[in-house]
């Protein structure tokens, strides 16, 4: 069961790492003329940064996970 959580929240971390990735490259396809272009909406910024929070939420949530694995088979 620890192992389904483990998959889901990696899977939900990328997920989440998609809005943040798309305001670094709204700069990046006006500067360079090879990418197609796009334009970030407003509000992609906010909850870009609300993405990332839940990303190192989750990171700890999947670290805690982890640990409480090795501490069970000692």
């Amino acid at each position: 069961m620890k192992k389904i959580i483990q998959i889901v929240v990696a899977l939900l971390m990328i997920l989440l790492a998609i809005i943040p990735f798309l305001v670094v490259y709204d700069p990046l396809s006006q500067a360079i003329p090879a990418l197609p272009e796009f334009e970030a909406p407003g509000w992609f910024v906010p909850v870009g940064f609300i993405n990332i929070a839940l990303i190192v939420a989750l990171s700890f949530l999947l670290a805690s996970l982890s640990s409480n694995k090795d501490s069970g088979s000692h």
